[in-house]
């Protein structure tokens, strides 16, 4: 719980400084990949596992931030750029996959005896 808590933490925050920036170019659409990552990998450290609700609320929580931070940098106008759409499908993704994929070990890794 501490972790999803940690992690919400870092989508509020994350959000209200992106909120500055705009989401128009290739940059917004890296910022929500980091993002993305930045998210899952607080939230992952916390809780030093990874799995499947992690990777869904990662992803939410992801989703939930970029789009505050979209609508703080736009403004009331309403014309959410395309690049903003694909940086929270990005960051999604990005988040979704470092959270799930996280703490299980590599095909051809021995356990120790």
């Amino acid at each position: 719980m501490l972790a999803l808590v940690a992690g919400l933490l870092v989508t509020a925050l994350g959000a209200a400084i992106l909120g500055e920036y705009q989401f128009n170019g290739l940059t917004g659409v890296v910022a929500g990949l980091i993002f993305g990552l930045f998210v899952a990998e607080v939230t992952v450290g916390v809780a030093r596992e990874g799995n499947a609700v992690f990777a869904v609320v990662c992803a939410a929580f992801t989703v939930g931030g970029l789009g505050w931070a979209v609508h703080a940098s736009i403004g009331p106008r309403g014309h959410v750029p395309a690049l903003a759409w694909a940086s929270m499908a990005l960051g999604a993704a990005a988040a979704a996959f470092r959270a799930r994929s996280s703490g299980r070990p590599a095909a051809d890794t021995r356990s120790e005896p």
